[in-house]
């Protein structure tokens, strides 16, 4: 049956709002330094750079672990 155990885990891995909002403000920024280094405003370097800066700033969920992946 259900432990308690199982639900705690699920209930500590829902979405805030106040994590939604660091994602998003996180992607926003992501998407801007992006586009910015395709039309080659920035370097790769200033962009791994920023990206780093965003990932500090912003302690995004999705996009910490898609950035531990590659």
């Amino acid at each position: 049956m259900g432990d308690s155990s199982t639900t705690v885990t699920f209930e500590s891995s829902l979405m805030t709002d106040d994590l939604f909002t660091r994602e998003l403000d996180y992607q926003a920024g992501l998407s801007i330094v992006e586009g910015l280094l395709l039309r080659g405003l920035l370097t790769e370097g200033d962009y791994q750079r920023t990206k780093a800066l965003l990932l500090a700033k912003y302690r995004p969920p999705i996009g910490e672990l898609l950035a531990e992946t590659g």
